[in-house]
């Protein structure tokens, strides 16, 4: 074999708590995980020479800039492989928006060059060369669609959950939203705020949007709201058109909404879309495991 295709699925967090700032600068969160069938295609091929050789569209740095490169660069410099790779990776998944696009196309290039080259490396490996790339790469080294992220993020429990959901996700153009910056804005003399996510997973469990929608929770949202407007103006929107539950992804500034049915997405999309010309629509529902394409 010397090419292989896969799948790197976007993410939401359906509830993230930021608990406290770390020793190590980091912080300490607890986070719900899931993944949804919006992905960025990665393409692996084997070259006769050594290197790394990375294409990518969106305009993405294309050198040891990108995440995607620092990950074929770190399991080359654990395997002592001294053979090259060309990556091409197209992308879907919106840039900066809390959607976790870099971390998994990392952690797909991570998984694709394992399997392409035969290192052998257990899950547990490859997370753990994960972990040093990115807090949320992690995530995506697992094959499960959701799990409780703990620590930094990369202290995970597998969540055992069949049911699926669509979402309704809405970018405001041009916003591009920086974590670290989303992290240093916060003030992290941090409110004692009892964990809500037990809570959430029962409403997940269930099927109860109300609930959910009114346990769901992001650290971050309220920073991005004083900051953006758009982000408030696009809850409303999402909430009046229909979705139960609605909330920031990650540190923004995408905001989704939830729904159950494919039917309800579709409807709430079109006429999200007519509302504004600056706000990307993009329904999607939870991500399916796939065999490599």
């Amino acid at each position: 074999m010397r090419t292989l295709k896969l799948k790197a699925p976007a993410k939401v967090n359906l509830y993230l708590q930021v608990l406290k700032r770390r020793p190590d600068g980091f912080h300490d969160i607890e986070t719900i995980f899931e993944k949804i069938d919006l992905c960025d295609t990665i393409t692996l091929k084997k070259l006769n020479t050594p290197g790394i050789e990375l294409f990518c569209s969106a305009g993405l740095a294309q050198d040891n800039r990108n995440l995607a490169y620092q990950a074929a660069q770190a399991i080359f410099q654990n395997t002592g492989c001294e053979q090259g790779v060309e990556l091409r990776i197209t992308k879907r998944i919106p840039v900066a928006a809390g959607l976790g696009g870099g971390s998994s196309d990392a952690a797909s290039v991570l998984l694709g060059l394992n399997r392409l080259f035969s290192f052998g490396l257990s899950k547990k490996q490859l997370a753990k060369l994960a972990e040093q790339l990115g807090a949320d790469v992690p995530f995506f080294i697992f094959p499960g669609a959701r799990a409780i992220g703990r620590g930094k993020g990369e202290d995970l429990t597998t969540l055992r959950l069949n049911k699926k959901y669509w979402y309704i996700l809405v970018i405001p153009r041009p916003i591009k939203v920086s974590t670290r910056k989303m992290y240093q804005s916060l003030r992290i003399a941090l409110t004692k705020r009892a964990s809500r996510a037990k809570i959430v997973l029962q409403a997940l469990k269930k099927s109860d949007l109300t609930s959910l929608n009114k346990n769901s929770y992001n650290s971050f949202e309220s920073v991005l709201v004083k900051k953006y407007r758009q982000i408030l103006v696009i809850k409303k929107a999402l909430q009046s058109s229909g979705c139960a539950a609605t909330l920031v992804s990650g540190s923004g500034p995408c905001v989704f909404g939830v729904t159950q049915t494919r039917k309800e997405a579709a409807e709430i999309s079109k006429s999200l879309r007519a509302k504004s010309k600056n706000w990307q629509v993009i329904t999607c529902k939870t991500f399916s495991s796939v065999k490599n394409m």
